[in-house]
């Protein structure tokens, strides 16, 4: 049988360690029995059956899928109930694939909060999270973002890079931050998580890990801070419902519970262009500087502007009739015109149509700058196709995340 015992977190100012022994065949997927994260703030008073919650959720849809027993001595009664309620947003997600498993608590607390009010922000730098936080600047929300998630622990330039921005960001906004450091990606052996779940036809990060395993790192501070709200920016929005995979889901986000704090999947009536168009205009009419961090290459947590992502931003940007130099791509003609010749446009229609046709709304076709002007005129069902050069991309891409998952494998 599949089970893990947790001991009580150990908590040390403002870091939380934890032990745990796994049995079963599922402990393959385990690097190492220790997880921990660790905050820029001091959380020395969070309770037991709180500070045990970072932990729980990440590996929940492990167990889920291994049937699992989770066994863990204390743990919040609210969250606690939850968990069934966001577990089935997976079930509907993935009806080809079993969710199984379980959790018992030998003590469940209810922790109630004196004062519950005011925000926190999950804050990556990218359009949806801008979003976010601009459409509820007004309640000055506390910005969260974690180290570990898309810049790997060990990548102290890289996140120095990110934490820069983060400041820049509070200090043009006149927001507070809180950073989570966090071994939540390479405590688990993802290649094989990644095989485990590939009739999914997605990834674990981003299919069965991200949302509830990042959210829940928030909740020491939301307890230490008494935060009524946590906002988690949405990716897509109701049109999408059902077509695509997502840890992330207006399914499973706004029903997770952590003592009186709850969370709000936010943007969900905006489109990525929609979401655009909200930050440009912000950004003119309040003489706001917004500099975007989307990138998901390895770019030591800088806009990388050569990859699909990148690309997709800056014509979204140029689409409002703005210049992507303005919120943070230094890109160059060079880069501009590799657009054209891509294979790695994602999602034409939802991504890529919306921002054809604000730009064709927006901006004259003579003002564009010359390396774009295609992408006003171009059949946007047949953008990015190169049958031949795609397949060997594509190829070459596979390789690359072998080569990867076997380095990662042996550090």
């Amino acid at each position: 049988m599949n089970t893990i015992d947790i001991d009580s977190p150990i908590i040390t100012k403002n870091r939380i360690e934890y032990n745990y022994r796994i049995n079963g065949n599922w402990k393959k997927l385990f690097k190492e029995e220790k997880f921990f994260v660790e905050y820029n703030y001091n959380i020395d008073n969070v309770p037991e059956s709180i500070a045990i919650i970072p932990l729980i959720c990440n590996i929940l849809p492990i167990s889920w899928l291994c049937d699992a027993k989770i066994n863990i001595k204390d743990c919040d009664k609210n969250f606690f109930e939850s968990i069934p309620e966001f577990k089935e947003g997976y079930v509907q997600m993935y009806p080809n694939l079993e969710f199984k498993g379980s959790i018992e608590a030998s003590k469940l607390t209810k922790n109630k909060m004196k004062n519950p009010k005011g925000a926190l922000a999950f804050f990556s730098g990218g359009v949806d999270a801008f979003n976010t936080l601009l459409n509820h600047i007004e309640e000055k929300p506390t910005m969260f973002t974690v180290w570990g998630a898309d810049i790997k622990i060990k990548d102290e330039i890289g996140w120095k890079n990110v934490e820069n921005h983060i400041k820049e960001v509070g200090n043009e906004f006149k927001l507070s931050y809180i950073i989570a450091k966090s071994n939540l990606r390479e405590c688990f052996y993802e290649n094989k998580l990644c095989e485990l779940v590939k009739d999914s036809k997605d990834t674990w990060w981003h299919g069965f890990q991200h949302g509830i395993g990042l959210i829940c790192l928030a909740a020491p501070i939301t307890h230490i801070k008494e935060i009524k709200t946590i906002y988690f920016a949405s990716s897509y929005t109701e049109k999408e419902k059902g077509k695509f995979t997502l840890a992330s889901d207006i399914t499973i986000d706004p029903y997770l519970r952590i003592s009186d704090t709850n969370v709000v999947h936010d943007g969900y009536e905006f489109n990525r262009q929609d979401k655009v168009h909200n930050i440009v205009e912000y950004s003119r009419k309040n003489n706001k500087k917004v500099k975007l961090r989307v990138c998901w290459q390895e770019n030591a947590g800088k806009n990388c502007c050569n990859c699909e992502k990148c690309w997709r931003t800056m014509l979204g940007l140029f689409a409002e009739n703005a210049d992507p130099k303005d919120y943070g791509f230094n890109y160059t003609s060079k880069q501009l015109k590799r657009i054209k010749n891509s294979d790695g446009f994602e999602h034409v229609e939802i991504w890529y149509e919306p921002i054809q046709k604000a730009l064709k709304k927006n901006v004259k076709y003579e003002d564009l700058p010359n390396e774009i002007k295609w992408f006003y005129k171009i059949d946007i069902n047949k953008l990015g196709h190169h049958p031949i050069y795609s397949n060997l991309k594509k190829i070459i891409r596979k390789v690359k995340r072998l080569i990867k998952r076997i380095q990662n494998e042996q550090q």
